[in-house]
C-alpha cells in the first residue's frame, strides 16, 4: 500500500481532523453570527436616529445619553438568563428567544411617530435583554459546532459581522438622510426588523448543539445531530469534537443508529484553576471595554458633528464620519480575523493595546489642536449663556445651548463661545468680527487629523481588543462550566458597555473630548499590564485541556495543581439506542 501522505506532522495533523459539509456548515454559521449582526445594526441605526430624534424634541441631549447607556444594563439579565435557558432547553431555543424579544422591543419603539420617553426606554430594554441571551448563545453555539483548527477564526468572524452592520445601517442611514430626511429616524431604527426576520426564518432547520445533547445523556440524538454537520465522521472524529481521550473509555460509536458509549462524570478542577479562569476571562473584557470604543461607536454621529466636516443643517457630513468609523472596525476585525491563528490570541491582543495606546496620544494631540483657536476672553459676556462660559471649542459645541465663533486674525485662528441659542443679531456680530458662528462643530484645519486619529483608534482597538476578548472568554471553560461563565463574561460586557457610554456621555459636555480620551489611555494602559502579566496562549489548547495553562505560576502566584477524580468515583452507564 502506497502512503500519498507527504509524512510532515501538519499533513497527518490535518488529514485526521473531522471535516465539515462546508455549504451547511456555512449556513448555519451565517445563521448563528446573525444575531451580533444584528446588533452591530441596531447599534448603528439608533446613532443615525439620534439626529431625528434629537431634532423633533422627542428626546432631550441627556435623555438620549441614558437611552444608549442605561438599557444595557438589561443585556446583562439577558445574558445571564440566556446562559441559564441555553443550558436547560439547548442553544436553537434560546437563540429563537432572543430574536423575539429583539423584534418585540424594535416594535414598541417605531411604533408611534412621537412616542414617550418611557416607551422608547422600555423598548430598548426589551432589545437590549435579547442582545444578551443571543451574545452568550452564539459564542457557546458556535465554539461547540466548530473543530479546534477552525475556532479561533469562526470566533472572530463572530465579532466581524457586528462592525459589517454598523456599515450597512450606516449607508442606510445615509441613503435615507439623503433621499428623504436626517428626521425620518424611525425608518432609520426600523430597518433592524429585517435581519431579525431572516434570522428567525433560516434557524428553523440548524442542527441544535450536539455537545449539549451529550450532556444532556441523549447520546443517540448526539451523534446523529453530528452527522448532519460533518462528513464522513469516524468514531475517533467524534469523540475529539466531545473532546474525549481515547484511553478515557471503551466507547463503541460505529453509527448514528448504534451507539454503545461509556458517559463519564466531568473532571474537576482546583478552585484556583477555575478562579484565575474567572479573572482572565472577566478581566480581558473589562479591559476590552474601559478603553471607550463602545462610547465612540454610540457617539459617532456626534463625533462626526464636532469633527467639522459639517455643512449647516446638513448632516451628511456627520453621517460619513459615522460610517468611516464603522468600516474602519470592519477593517481591523478583518485583519484580526486573517491573522489570528498565525499570530495567537496574546501577541494579537498586545498589538492592538499598543496601536490603540499611540492612537488615542494622536486623538488627544489633534483635539488640543482644535481647541488651539480659543479665546480666553470673551467680548460680550453680558449675553453668553452661564453654560458657555468655556475656553475651548469642543467645550463649547459639546453644549446643548452654545455654539463657537471662529475668528481667523493675524496672530492664527481663535474664537469665543456665546450662546447657540441667541437671536440673529449675535450671529451678525460674530460675521462683523470676520469670524465664523459654528453652532455644533469647530472649522479647523486640524479636523482632518483628528478624524484620521479616531479611525487610527478604531482599527487598532478592532484588531485585537474588539474580538479577542469573547475569542478567549468563550474557549478557556471545559463543557460542564462553559454555560454558567461565559453568561457571566458576556453579563460584564454589557455591564461595562453601559457604563462606559453614561460616563462618555456625562463627562464630555464637562471636561471634553481631550481628556476623556485621556482617561481611555490611561485604562488601557492598565489593560496592557494585565495582558503581559496574567493572559496565556490559548490557541492551540482545546476546551477540556485549557486548564493546563492555569495550573502554572502566573505574577506573584504558586502552581496549582489540576485534580481528576479517582475512577472509583465515575459512574459509568452503557447507553444503547
Amino acid at each position: 500500500m502506497v502512503d500519498h501522505s507527504d509524512g510532515s506532522d501538519t499533513t497527518r495533523l490535518l488529514n485526521d481532523q473531522p471535516r465539515v459539509k462546508v455549504l451547511k456548515y456555512i449556513l448555519i454559521v451565517f445563521t448563528i453570527i446573525l444575531t451580533r449582526l444584528l446588533f452591530g445594526y441596531d447599534r448603528g441605526a439608533i446613532g443615525g436616529a439620534s439626529l431625528g430624534l434629537l431634532e423633533k424634541g422627542i428626546l432631550t441631549d441627556a435623555q438620549y445619553s441614558e437611552l444608549v447607556s442605561l438599557p444595557i444594563f438589561l443585556a446583562v439579565a439577558g445574558g445571564l438568563f440566556g446562559g441559564f435557558l441555553q443550558n436547560i432547553r439547548g442553544r436553537k431555543v434560546s437563540m429563537v428567544f432572543s430574536a423575539l424579544t429583539y423584534g418585540l422591543g424594535l416594535i414598541f419603539c417605531v411604533m408611534l411617530e412621537n412616542p414617550s420617553y418611557a416607551l422608547l426606554f422600555i423598548g430598548r430594554s426589551l432589545s437590549n435583554f435579547g442582545f444578551g441571551m443571543g451574545h452568550v448563545t452564539s459564542l457557546v453555539y458556535l465554539l461547540e459546532l466548530t473543530p479546534q483548527y477552525m475556532r479561533g477564526k469562526v470566533l472572530v468572524a463572530n465579532q466581524l459581522v457586528k462592525p459589517f452592520g454598523n456599515s450597512i445601517s450606516g449607508l442606510v442611514n445615509l441613503a435615507i438622510s439623503k433621499t428623504l430626511s436626517s428626521s425620518r429616524w424611525r425608518l432609520m431604527l426600523g430597518s433592524s426588523i429585517l435581519p431579525c426576520v431572516l434570522q428567525l426564518l433560516l434557524i428553523i432547520p440548524i442542527p441544535m448543539s450536539f455537545k449539549w445533547l451529550y450532556t444532556k445523556d441523549k447520546l443517540a440524538e448526539s451523534r446523529k445531530e453530528a452527522d448532519k454537520l460533518y462528513k464522513d465522521l469516524t468514531s475517533q472524529q467524534y469523540r475529539k469534537l466531545l473532546d474525549i481521550n481515547k484511553d478515557e473509555d471503551s466507547t463503541s460509536i460505529s453509527s448514528s443508529t448504534s451507539i454503545q458509549l461509556t458517559k463519564k462524570r466531568p473532571s474537576k478542577l482546583n478552585v484556583s484553576v477555575v478562579r484565575r479562569m474567572v479573572i482572565v476571562a472577566v478581566g480581558l473584557i473589562i479591559v476590552g471595554q474601559v478603553g471607550g470604543f463602545s462610547a465612540v461607536m454610540y457617539y459617532s454621529v456626534q463625533i462626526g458633528h464636532t469633527s467639522g466636516i459639517v455643512d449647516g443643517d446638513d448632516s451628511t457630513g456627520a453621517f460619513l464620519v459615522s460610517e468611516g468609523i464603522f468600516v474602519a472596525n470592519f477593517i481591523g476585525v478583518l485583519i484580526s480575523l486573517l491573522v489570528i491563528e498565525r499570530l495567537g490570541r496574546r501577541k494579537l491582543l498586545l498589538i492592538s493595546q499598543i496601536g490603540t495606546i499611540c492612537s488615542i496620544a494622536l486623538v488627544v494631540a489633534a483635539i488640543a489642536m482644535v481647541d488651539s483657536m480659543a479665546m480666553k476672553d470673551n467680548p460680550w459676556p453680558k449675553v453668553v449663556n452661564p453654560d458657555c462660559l468655556v475656553s475651548t471649542c469642543t467645550l463649547c459645541v459639546a453644549q446643548p445651548a452654545c455654539g463657537f465663533c471662529s475668528v481667523n486674525t493675524s496672530l492664527g485662528s481663535t474664537g469665543f463661545c456665546i450662546d447657540g441659542n441667541a437671536t440673529r443679531s449675535i450671529s451678525d456680530r460674530c460675521e462683523d468680527h470676520g469670524g465664523e458662528y459654528c453652532s455644533s462643530d469647530c472649522h479647523s484645519g486640524s479636523n482632518t487629523f483628528l478624524i484620521v486619529a479616531l479611525l487610527l483608534f478604531v482599527i487598532y482597538f478592532s484588531i485585537g481588543l474588539a474580538p479577542i476578548p469573547f475569542v478567549i472568554a468563550a474557549e478557556i471553560f471545559p463543557q460542564h462550566l462553559r454555560d454558567i461563565f461565559t453568561s457571566i463574561s458576556i453579563s460584564t460586557y454589557y455591564s461595562m458597555t453601559a457604563i462606559v457610554t453614561l460616563v462618555f456621555g456625562e463627562l464630555y459636555p464637562l471636561i471634553g473630548m481631550e481628556y476623556v480620551f485621556v482617561i481611555f489611555g490611561i485604562l488601557t494602559c492598565l489593560g496592557f499590564l494585565f495582558v503581559v502579566f496574567l493572559v496565556p496562549e490559548t490557541k492551540d489548547y482545546t476546551p477540556e485541556t485549557m486548564h493546563e495553562l492555569f495550573t502554572r505560576p502566573w505574577c506573584c502566584s504558586s502552581s496549582v495543581e489540576y485534580q481528576s477524580i479517582s475512577q472509583n468515583e465515575e459512574s459509568e452507564e452503557d447507553v444503547r439506542a
